[in-house]
């Protein structure tokens, strides 16, 4: 997977996504940040809420391998570091969320992770 491939991986692991992720573009190509930006997280955030285990490990093994992928893509890097990353502080169910993060997530939001409040 790389940067430009990213919309499809997503669309192709996620096809329930598929027709909200079209409807930001009109007929454009969906670009990466606002499909994962306001698609991607908002669904995962409902999976959050709802303590949905199996769809936010689902959701997480797919950052993962965008994360793994990222890499040898600094794009793709910077999509989750920067999207996934700043979204970080406003997670209300951020222990399930990371307890799910595997290394190159945890490398790609390291910016932001270190920078969280302190959890009990």
């Amino acid at each position: 997977m790389t940067y430009d491939t990213f919309v499809k991986a997503m669309l192709d692991q996620f096809p329930f996504l598929r027709a909200e992720c079209l409807a930001y573009m009109d007929d454009d190509a969906p670009l990466p940040y606002v499909a994962i930006g306001a698609v991607f997280i908002p669904w995962l955030e409902v999976c959050l809420k709802a303590h949905d285990v199996v769809k936010v490990a689902e959701a997480c093994d797919f950052l993962e391998a965008v994360a793994d992928n990222g890499r040898a893509d600094s794009r793709l890097d910077d999509l989750i570091g920067i999207e996934i990353g700043e979204w970080l502080p406003e997670v209300l169910e951020r222990k399930l969320l990371l307890s799910h993060f595997g290394p190159h997530t945890q490398r790609a939001c390291r910016y932001h992770l270190v920078r969280l409040p302190n959890q009990s």
